[in-house]
């Protein structure tokens, strides 16, 4: 049995999994190039699926997960997704998340990002200086080659 604190992380973990999703499926994908036509054929096909064999990474919280249930796990996973696919198709997952960041999780995210955004100011302002100070190497040779470039132009 999982305890109070297991159960309110899981909440909170499943509610930016919600948040990633939606921010996926805002961009209203009916009819849209970025939905592949292959999903098209799935939404509208009653055949039986062929399986493809691919290799992918997935997390060790949730292969443990699977795993647990016991033997079976990959074709539990695959139900999971089929029916995520068809929820999705059937636009039974809009991704319209009901979930409210809570005040501690809004200002941690309001932190990170505004150190991402100093970060990259701080970065920036490292460049233009490094690009002033590799500049500034050719100052000498410039103001020796100046008179001489004005002497040529009538300058």
């Amino acid at each position: 049995m999982a305890t109070k604190k297991q159960t309110d992380f899981a909440f909170h973990q499943l509610g930016q999994v919600l948040r990633d999703l939606e921010t996926d499926l805002r961009w209203k994908l009916d009819g849209s190039v970025r939905i592949p036509e292959a999903w098209h054929q799935i939404a509208q096909g009653r055949q039986e699926p062929a399986k493809a064999k691919v290799t992918l990474r997935i997390d060790a919280d949730v292969i443990a997960f699977f795993r647990s249930m016991g033997q079976g796990h990959l074709t539990r996973m695959n139900a999971v997704l089929r029916a995520f696919m068809l929820a999705r198709l059937a636009e039974v997952v809009k991704g319209e998340a009901e979930y409210q960041l809570s005040p501690k999780e809004t200002m941690s995210r309001l932190r990170g990002e505004l150190a991402a955004v100093m970060d990259a100011q701080d970065r920036s302002a490292k460049a233009a200086e490094d690009e002033m100070a590799q500049a500034a190497k050719y100052f000498p040779t410039l103001r020796k080659l100046k008179p001489l470039w004005e002497d040529k132009t009538g300058g």
